[in-house]
């Protein structure tokens, strides 16, 4: 499946502008196996660690996790199941924003759709 993932990688390095990356899902299971988790090959740099991945179609497929520092183009993002399990737990109604299919089919639209919804959190 072709992914793309959207965040803040190296910010500091790399500037304050949003970044996207494509790939696609590489193993249906994650690190050591884990079945939470995606394997990826959209590189993962500190930064994109909790940012949304897409599929082509614009649905959100999983959140990136991790990736391995010596290894290009590996990386792990948290299922998508995963994440709506504890959605469905939370004190308020977030399911709302996730179930909504993206009104824009061109890649560049939906990218900017998307955009405003990302943030960057810094900690200091």
């Amino acid at each position: 499946t072709s992914i793309f993932t959207m965040g803040y990688p190296m910010a500091k390095l790399m500037g304050s502008e949003i970044k996207v990356t494509d790939g696609i899902i590489s193993s249906k299971t994650g690190y050591e196996g884990q079945i939470s988790t995606y394997q990826i090959s959209a590189p993962i740099q500190p930064g994109n660690s909790g940012g949304p991945m897409f599929d082509k179609e614009g649905h959100l497929v999983g959140i990136t996790s991790a990736g391995i520092q010596d290894a290009d183009n590996v990386g792990y993002a948290i299922k998508s199941s995963y994440l709506y399990q504890l959605m469905d737990a939370a004190p308020i109604d977030i399911k709302d924003i996730c179930d909504k299919s993206p009104r824009q089919n061109n890649f560049t639209e939906q990218i900017k759709e998307f955009a405003p919804y990302i943030v960057m959190i810094l900690i200091y």
